[in-house]
């Protein structure tokens, strides 16, 4: 005989499973996507002071990490997240000052790291050191 909390505890994950492959799918089908072909966009990089350095980048890169590596305006390290931007236009952050490169688009944060950030013609990238975790 099967006891209630197993039975319970089984639909509860069933449920989440179940839960997860629907948002799987609504993200798959909804989600930013990549446009091929040729296409140009803005890159401006920000650093302290407001110092700031626009790049415009003509490319048939579908992702933003993609076209940046290409243009060598970015170096990084692979990571489980994706790469993780450790330079910008030759301009390192420092770890030990809690630095980091924080990547927005027309100025409003981007959900998906640079190599899974679809490009598309027009786009406006930021590059911003942050100081701070």
């Amino acid at each position: 005989m099967e006891k209630k909390g197993t039975k319970k505890t089984g639909l509860f994950i069933g449920g989440v499973v179940l839960l997860a492959i629907i948002l799987a799918a609504v993200y798959m089908a909804f989600g930013p996507k990549a446009q091929k072909g040729s296409k140009t966009f803005v890159f401006e990089v920000i650093q302290g002071e407001g110092q700031t350095k626009e790049f415009t980048i003509h490319t048939d890169e579908e992702y933003l990490g993609e076209a940046l590596l290409s243009e060598e305006l970015i170096t990084g390290e692979d990571s489980e997240y994706g790469m993780f931007v450790t330079e910008v236009n030759g301009i390192a952050a420092d770890e030990g000052n809690q630095e980091w490169w924080c990547f927005t688009k027309s100025g409003e944060m981007v959900n998906t790291g640079v190599d899974q950030t679809p490009v598309a013609d027009g786009d406006h990238f930021e590059a911003t050191l942050t100081i701070g975790y």
